[in-house]
Parts: C-alpha cells; sequence; structure tokens
C-alpha cells in the first residue's frame, strides 16, 4: 500500500474505458465495441474544458468467433450490427491494442468491475498480460457521495446530474467520452486536488 501511495504522487495517466458486450456474463459471452481516452491528471482547481485533458482516444468494433452464427446480444440498447463486425479486428488484436494502451495506466470505467470482468476474462483467453497501475470506479465515486442511496448512479443520470452531454448512450466511444468528463466531476465533488487523495478509491 505504501508503494502504491507513493506512485499516486506523481502525475498519473487515467485510461478511461468502455465496452459494449453480448450480454453480462464474462465467461460466458463476448465483447463487440471498446473504446479508451487516455487523459492526463486534471488540474482540478482550473476551469479549462474537460476535453483538454484527453492525450488521445481509440475505439474499435470486436469481431465474435465464430461471426455468423453469433448471438449478438441485446442490440436494442447497443445498436450494433453484425454488418459493422465483418472487418472488425479479432479479440487478440484488439486486446494487444489495449493493453498497450493501457499499460501503467489508472483504468477508469463506470461500473468498472463489469468492464473489467470482460477485459481481464479476454486478457487470459489470449494469453496477454494486462499492467494497469489501479482500477477506479465512478459510479462507485458517485456512490460514496450519497451515502444514504436517494439518487440514481446509472451513467445517463450523472451524466445529467453534472451537466455532461452524453448524445448516444450504449457506443463505447460516446460513453468513454462522458465518463472522462464524469470523473473530472467527481473529482471535484471529493476535493480531490493531489494524488494521493486517490488511495482510498483505487483497486489493484
Amino acid at each position: 500500500m505504501n508503494q502504491e501511495k507513493s506512485s499516486f504522487k506523481k502525475s498519473p495517466r487515467f485510461a478511461v474505458l468502455d465496452i459494449e458486450t453480448t450480454g453480462l456474463s464474462a465467461s460466458e459471452n463476448q465483447i463487440l465495441q471498446v473504446a479508451v481516452v487516455l487523459m492526463d491528471w486534471p488540474k482540478v482547481g482550473q476551469q479549462s474544458p474537460p476535453q483538454g485533458h484527453r492525450v488521445s482516444e481509440w475505439a474499435t468494433y470486436v469481431r465474435p468467433s465464430p461471426l455468423l452464427s453469433s448471438n449478438l446480444g441485446p442490440q436494442e440498447i447497443h445498436g450494433i450490427r453484425r454488418r459493422q463486425l465483418i472487418f472488425a479486428p479479432s479479440l487478440k488484436k484488439s486486446m494487444t491494442t489495449l493493453a498497450e494502451l493501457t499499460s501503467g495506466c489508472i483504468v477508469v470505467a463506470h461500473n468498472a468491475p463489469f468492464d473489467t470482468g470482460f477485459l481481464y476474462a479476454a486478457a487470459r483467453s489470449q494469453n496477454i498480460e494486462l499492467n494497469w497501475a489501479g482500477v477506479l470506479c465512478t459510479l462507485k465515486m458517485s456512490r460514496r457521495l450519497d451515502p444514504g442511496r436517494q439518487q440514481n448512479h446509472n451513467l445517463v443520470t450523472v451524466c445529467e446530474r453534472y451537466g455532461v452531454a452524453l448524445t448516444h448512450a450504449h457506443d463505447a466511444l460516446h460513453d468513454t467520452r462522458a465518463t472522462a468528463e464524469v470523473l473530472i466531476c467527481l473529482l471535484k465533488a471529493h476535493g480531490i486536488e493531489d494524488p494521493a487523495e486517490l488511495v482510498p478509491f483505487v483497486v489493484p
């Protein structure tokens, strides 16, 4: 834990991410889309626009296996059609890129256990190592501000609460961009101005 605190004294880089899947089980369902927004530690007290903290972004569809007979799950929610997946990269290629992009970063997601559960399972299946500095869940951060659970904390509602635009919910890239902005709002709401103050929120 002391080593973890020491690492957060530097300015960390966040890898904010989101995935769309064929279902809710990491052991039985597949990833169809993944997006990552890389973001440097924001100077929380400054009034710079949230997108000014972004370093880069990456998104891809992921070709399920086998493509033609795979059940794509709740298409009425994620909107992904089979024709969008025909020329998409394989899971191995997608996970290789994701591992390279997120190496050494604090991974951030809304309901992070869901996203990271799928990504850890996918990485294991492809013999790929994920070298993350930790995982930060914006859903849990939001709930900590509401100990009596008087509010809804899904991403759409949290975005509305903080005035963050989310025009295409359940598209991985749009959800990721919104989560990156929500993260900055939550850092302000918790009064976090130094990376060392992230320690209570970050899990290995």
